[in-house]
Order: structure tokens, then sequence, then C-alpha cells
């Protein structure tokens, strides 16, 4: 051959390097299966898409398999770790002195999560965005020293609108103003137009936690931050399961929903359908558990923007009744520790559990857990959304209504508008409330921040918001999915719950 010739490449060869690099990154792909996934079922089935599919199966686990991530954030920030536990002083409760009833409750918890319990907080609900937005805008208007802002979802709508003006605002008066938005969550929404890149374009430090374009984003997809988070001046926070949008403004409340109030609402609905209207229900919080919050802002900024924060501590006293503590889980040093909260309190019921979610895809633990509950004489309320907002995540639901009739769990769905409240409540005296869902994307995927609270009258009150969810829901008593193609095409979505 002559030097102008191009070398000849035997397809065979070409073929055997491509069986190769299918089997190496088969080999890999599978060693981490064995020896990270600690689910039998779901370490098979990946093995299984690994064997079938080499190439494609390798990618689909290295996108959507991986479930743990290991972050630095927290012990990064020694010094702010100690300067809460200090702060905390006469606040931090003696499990010893508190009502007998609940002892064994708290030490399950502090055996679950070391994180303490404090005294002397005040937690007020807020219903929809026609209750909470203007509270938390107010908050960022008078604030003097920091705003710190996580949500999952950021619309830049014309609530979007009003929250960017009111940081921009707040930055220019020299308050230090950070605001984190998922890397995928951040995608949300018809605008255009991202809320963190008008906020940086004027002036304001933004983060985006685990961005899908980055190295880490792109392995971690499936880890999101599902944390909401408003804390001001280290005097009042806000969390809940509210994000930023539109949607969110319902315009009316369910505590005293009378016929004009209904008709108006379909009204709004009518006239807002681009909005999704989503009922939801948001926590203003004062009281020493912002230290908590505050540290848990703090890590995730570190994390995701590199940043060491030093948050201000709250020095305010007692100002309510309610003994409560910040509860993380994720899939990191905080793995499954919401399963195992929610476990606790459902096996400590002695009279009563109620939970409104929008999405229960709880595994088999959780659901023979209540099914204990009620042998045991427990009346368990469970209310979803009649129409999920997921057609998918619905469709899978739906599956599992019979197994829940059959344990004898009371299950009500309510009507449009879509409610994505999180509420949780336990006999008289304990409660729960935050970012998380049942569904294995909270309990085992996501970064969540609830809050575990111990208060007679805020469990009433809740209770009360959740009695009024229940009067204007239906109760389901048989299945209604009685069609054959009905009951296969929500069966096989079920056999996702995992992933969903």
């Amino acid at each position: 051959m002559n030097g102008d010739t191009l070398d000849y490449v035997d397809p065979g060869t070409a073929f055997s390097l491509v069986g190769v690099l299918y089997l190496l990154l088969s080999i890999a792909a599978g060693t981490h299966v064995v020896l990270n996934k600690q689910n039998e079922a779901a370490a098979f089935s990946w093995l299984g898409i690994i064997v079938l599919a080499p190439l494609i199966g390798a990618i689909l686990y290295w996108l959507f398999g991986i479930n743990r991530i290991r972050r630095r954030a927290q012990a990064e920030l020694p010094d702010y770790t100690i300067s809460v536990k200090e702060s905390a002083g006469e606040q931090m409760v003696d499990i010893d002195t508190m009502p007998e009833s609940w002892q064994g409750h708290m030490r399950l918890g502090m055996g679950v999560h070391d994180t303490h319990y404090v005294s002397g907080n005040r937690v007020e609900p807020l219903i929809n965005g026609d209750e909470a937005y203007p509270a938390m805008i107010d908050a960022i208007n008078e604030a003097s020293h920091s705003v710190y802002l996580s949500s999952y979802i950021f619309e830049y709508d014309q609530v979007g609108v009003q929250f960017v003006e009111a940081l921009v605002n707040a930055h220019h008066r020299g308050v230090a103003v950070r605001v984190m938005i998922d890397g995928l969550g951040v995608g949300y929404g018809f605008s255009l137009v991202r809320a963190d890149r008008v906020l940086r374009r004027r002036g304001v430090k933004t983060a985006r936690f685990l961005s899908t374009w980055s190295s880490n984003g792109t392995r971690f997809i499936n880890l999101r931050n599902h944390r909401k988070i408003l804390s001001v001046d280290g005097e009042l926070a806000f969390v809940g399961g509210m994000n930023i949008r539109a949607g969110n403004l319902v315009g009316t409340t369910p505590d005293n929903v009378t016929a004009a109030d209904t008709e108006t609402a379909l009204e709004n609905a009518i006239l807002n359908v681009g909005k999704h209207l989503t009922q939801d229900v948001h926590f203003k919080v004062q009281g020493p558990v912002i230290n908590q919050i505050n540290a848990v802002f703090a890590a995730d900024w570190q994390f995701a923007a590199r940043e060491t924060l030093k948050p201000p501590v709250w020095r305010g006293g007692h100002v309510g009744p309610v003994f409560l503590r910040a509860l993380l889980d994720g899939p990191d040093d905080n793995y499954q520790k919401l399963q195992l909260t929610l476990l606790g309190a459902i096996q400590i019921a002695e009279s009563r559990i109620c939970i409104v979610t929008p999405y229960f895809l709880p595994d088999k633990t959780v659901l023979s857990a209540l099914q204990l509950a009620v042998l045991r004489g427990v009346r368990v309320d469970i209310c979803v959304p009649e129409h999920n907002n997921l057609l998918i995540v619905g469709w899978a639901m739906r599956a599992n209504r019979r197994r829940l009739l059959q344990i004898g769990v009371h299950l009500h769905e309510s009507a449009a508008p879509f409610d994505h409240s999180k509420l949780f409540i336990v006999d008289d005296y304990w409660s729960m409330v935050g970012s998380s869902n049942w569904d294995s994307r909270s309990l085992e995927l996501n970064f969540e921040i609830n809050l575990e609270c111990y208060d007679p009258a805020m469990n009433r009150e809740l209770a009360d918001i959740i009695q009024g969810k229940l009067a204007h829901s239906r109760e389901v008593c048989e299945c209604t999915d009685r069609h054959f193609l009905q009951r296969l095409r929500n069966n096989f979505f079920r056999l996702f719950s995992p992933y969903l």
C-alpha cells in the first residue's frame, strides 16, 4: 500500500472491541449493584436489566439506580454545629420530664436520629399560597440580616416575580440573601425564564442543588433536594411542602367552605386552568428549632455552592408550647431515617392515625405496619387526591386500593383542586409536617425536611384541617377499576413504585 491509502480495520475486530466495552460496563454496573443495593428485589431487577441490555442497562443504572451519595457538608460546619447546641441551652428537652405517654416515643425518635427535641416553639399552619405567600414575602421585606431560601420548584410566574423582587430588594438593603433551587426542579413550569438566572443577573447569590448538567448532577440525577425552607434573620422560618408557583393561589381555604365558596373556587379553576391549581399547607415557625433549620440550609448550601455560612442563632427564648425538632431524611447519612420514624409512630399509635398525602406508594413494610395498627383497634384514615397530577403515579396508587381496603384502612379521595398537603398525626399529641410524601422517592431518594412535633393543641389544629379535607372527600368503599384492562394497567405501573 502507498502512503495515501487508509489502514484497513477488520470489522470483526471492531465488533470485538464493542463487545469488550459492553462486558466491562456490565461488570462495573453489576458489581456496584451487588455491593451497594440493600434491597434484594431491586438488586435482582437491576442485574436483569444490565444483563439483558448491557450498554443501555448500565447507562440506566448510572442515571437512575444509584440512590446513595456521600456528603461532607455537615462535617465541614463543626463551628456552627457547636453554636447551635450551645444556643439551645435550656430549650433542649429532658425526655424524663416529659409526659409519660410521650417518653417512649421520644426515646425511639432519638434512637433513629440524634437531633435533640427543643421546647418553646410556635408553629402556625398557612393554608394554600393565599395565606403562605404574603407572609413569606412580608418576612423577606422585613429582613435585616439574612434570607435563606431553598425550594424544589421556583417558577418565574406572577408569584415568582414577587418573590424575586422582594429578594432583590433585600439584597440591595445589604441583607445576605442566598437562594438554592433543585437542579431538576428549576426546569419545572411553562416559563422559559429561570428565576435563579434573573436573581443572579441582579446580584443575588444562587445555587442549583445537583445541577443536571454537572458531572455529579448527571450521576445522581435521581437524587433531588425536595426541601422547602425560608429562614429570615434567625427569627422566623417557613417549612412545608409548598413550592413557589402561582398554582398555589387557590382562592379559598378549607376551613369553612360554603356552597358559594365552592362555586367561586370552580370559577377560579376555569379562569386559571393554566395554573394547575394546587391545595397545600405550609408552616410558619418561630423558636429555637430555627437553629436546626438553618443548619440544614447551611449544609445544603455548602454542598451546592461551596460557601460556608454562619447563620444567626435564635435568641428569642420561649415563644410557644410546641416541643419539636427538624427531622432530616436523604440518600446520605440520614438514609431511611424518615421511614423508621413513620414505622415507630405507627407502632406506638393507640387510637388514631390520620395521613394526608398527594402520593401514597409506601413499601410492604409500611403497609404491614398499618395493617397491624388496624388489628390493634387503631382507626387509620388516609386522604389522597381523586385525580393525581402525575398520571402514572395515580394509576399505581389505584392498584393499591384493594390492599388498603382489605387491611381495614379508611381511604378517602379528595376532589379538585389537587391536594399537595403533607400531614400526619397520631393519637392526640404527635404530628409530623414537612416536605415528605409517602412514596419511595421521599423515603429513599429525596433530601427532605420535616418537623416532628409534640403538642396536643397543634395536634387538634391539624386534626381540624384534616377533618375539613375529609368532609369534602369521598370515602372509597370498593375498588372501581373492575375492567380487566384497567387493572392490568394499574398493576403494571405499580411494579415501578420504587422508581416513581
